[in-house]
């Protein structure tokens, strides 16, 4: 998977966030992040009822919110920012042997056309070996999931001095907390490119999708998605 999306470069001289992002671009360590719980109750139960996969349901979600922001389709490139018209995913796949890949997954609107892209790059990755990521590819979110950890906090491994702006997203294991149905979520991103604003439109519109609510109209945030 090739970035092949159209993209248009930013005019830092005229960005509201100029000043912003030359402020953090440089940090040896630019990345700040928060982590919390949704609700993901109706939707839990709308996958049992149709027998879909719940994992690539909230990943469908997730990357529909993210897609509607356009701070988490920013990306710092050279000298350059760019923002995506479009993102799509990368996974961590756990395999028998109990060693990890990353698997590729293109985005659609359509959970359809979604779920099955996704359950071909899966299935891929848990037959291979070793760790070759794509470094070349920025248009997407990098995806972690900790399926049998219900954490209240994560912290990236990370290489100092990197230049990437991806955001890194990672699910734990979901539970029951009041008769409610819990994910808990991490959301990391590049400080020169989003804030706290952004996540937090993020988290809002993600909820607002697993409450299988219209997210057009949602808080005024977004306008093409579902």
């Amino acid at each position: 998977m090739k970035d092949t999306k159209n993209k248009t470069k930013i005019e830092i001289a005229t960005w509201k966030r100029r000043e912003h992002y030359a402020f953090f671009k440089n940090f040896e360590q630019p990345f700040w992040g928060v982590t919390t719980a949704v609700d993901c109750t109706e939707a839990y139960h709308y996958c049992k009822e149709k027998n879909l996969s719940f994992f690539a349901f909230y990943l469908h979600k997730s990357l529909l919110a993210a897609n509607t922001i356009k701070e988490f389709r920013y990306r710092i490139e050279g000298d350059d920012v760019f923002e995506y018209g479009e993102i799509s995913g990368s996974v961590t796949v756990l395999r028998e042997d109990e060693t990890f890949g990353f698997a590729n997954f293109a985005y659609h609107s359509n959970f359809e056309s979604f779920s099955a892209g996704i359950e071909i790059s899966l299935s891929q990755e848990k037959k291979s070996q070793g760790l070759t990521p794509d470094f070349e590819l920025i248009s997407l979110i990098h995806y972690s999931v900790l399926p049998l950890v219900n954490f209240t906090g994560f912290q990236h491994a990370q290489k100092l001095g990197t230049k990437h702006s991806i955001p890194q997203i990672v699910f734990g294991k979901f539970h029951l907390s009041e008769g409610r149905v819990k994910l808990p979520v991490s959301v990391h991103v590049h400080h020169a490119l989003c804030d706290g604003i952004h996540v937090g439109k993020f988290i809002q519109l993600f909820e607002a999708a697993l409450a299988m609510q219209n997210m057009e109209t949602y808080h005024g945030f977004g306008s093409s998605v579902v």
